[in-house]
């Protein structure tokens, strides 16, 4: 796995577990100001390990951060934490600035990003927080982590009663891509850039989408397809447009507030979701038992929206079973 740094660490997700382990570097580079534009901008003799321009020094609040990400990971060399150190000294930043507090994290606790432990979500109330704070920092998650980070939240916005803003569903891949929409954002990407090369990838991804039909629903694919989008994105030097005059990947893919689950896949059939929505809460808990009924028919109403994403992991049995009696 890539060491990573203060320019590089997706959603600062080594930066807050180093945060949460010690408070008083947590206090002091609360205000660091942390631009990935200026990583190239700085000489080499900037960095702790100048060879690879990582752990930049420049700053008693960037010998800190540095020095926070080089004892996080076990593969940077000694050499590379003794500058650290000796530019900490030169800084006069204490030795107790980085005092480990222990803590604890109860197992119940759920994470939108469990992998990174980002984004907790304990009560309703946490779920207006993770999403303002996912929709402001978005552009530092990769495509997988935006997709997952952002399904988790509208899977437990869905558990636990509470509204979301409706790029959450574009976001989290669970809408429908409209071809023509999205074909007209990859031209006029491919308008914006003057490399021939990655001026004609956009033109051949437009016309790809084109032969598709009105309508994509396929999420693994629209995942894949933004992919190459953020790479085209990159070197062309047009993610910096991103929410200004550009829709990021995953908007330009997932580009409508239509629902992409107007039918459910229930061992090989499809069923409608109307259809699935439409039985009584009894039909559910002869199913599978009055937890099923209650998670899909909160307050004896069925919901849509947790039947798309509970049926699927329903066991195999309750599957037969559900498209013997209403795949018919």
């Amino acid at each position: 796995m890539p060491m990573v740094d203060q320019y590089s660490d997706a959603a600062f997700g080594l930066l807050i577990k180093q945060a949460e382990r010690m408070p008083a570097f947590a206090d002091f580079v609360k205000q660091a100001d942390i631009e990935s534009g200026e990583r190239a901008q700085l000489p080499d003799t900037a960095f702790a390990w100048p060879e690879e321009r990582k752990f930049p020094i420049h700053s008693d609040k960037h010998a800190a951060l540095s020095y926070a990400y080089a004892t996080g990971q076990a593969e940077v060399p000694p050499a590379v934490v003794t500058r650290i150190k000796e530019a900490l000294e030169v800084y006069n930043i204490p030795s107790t600035t980085f005092t480990v507090q222990a803590t604890k994290v109860a197992s119940e606790d759920f994470w939108l990003l469990p992998d990174l432990r980002l984004f907790p979500i304990h009560t309703k109330e946490d779920i207006k927080t993770a999403e303002v704070r996912l929709l402001s920092e978005i552009h530092k998650l990769d495509l997988e982590h935006r997709a997952t980070a952002c399904t988790n939240l509208v899977k437990k916005a869905s558990e636990l009663g509470a509204d979301l803003h409706p790029k959450m569903r574009q976001f989290a891949g669970m809408v429908v891509s409209s071809t023509k929409f999205a074909s007209e954002w990859l031209d006029a990407r491919a308008s914006a850039t003057k490399d021939d090369t990655i001026k004609a990838a956009y033109h051949t991804l437009a016309s790809d989408m084109r032969k598709q039909g009105a309508e994509i629903k396929d999420r693994d694919q629209l995942i894949k397809v933004a992919a190459v989008i953020a790479e085209l994105d990159e070197k062309a030097g047009l993610a910096k447009h991103y929410d200004r005059k550009l829709p990021d990947p995953l908007l330009t893919v997932f580009n409508t507030q239509k629902e992409a689950a107007t039918s459910v896949d229930v061992n090989g059939t499809m069923i409608p979701l109307s259809k699935l929505a439409a039985l009584p809460s009894t039909f559910w808990e002869d199913l599978g038992g009055p937890e099923l009924s209650r998670e899909i028919c909160p307050g004896g109403v069925c919901d849509p929206s947790k039947i798309a994403m509970i049926v699927d992991t329903l066991p195999l049995d309750l599957r037969v079973i559900l498209a013997s009696q209403v795949g018919r």
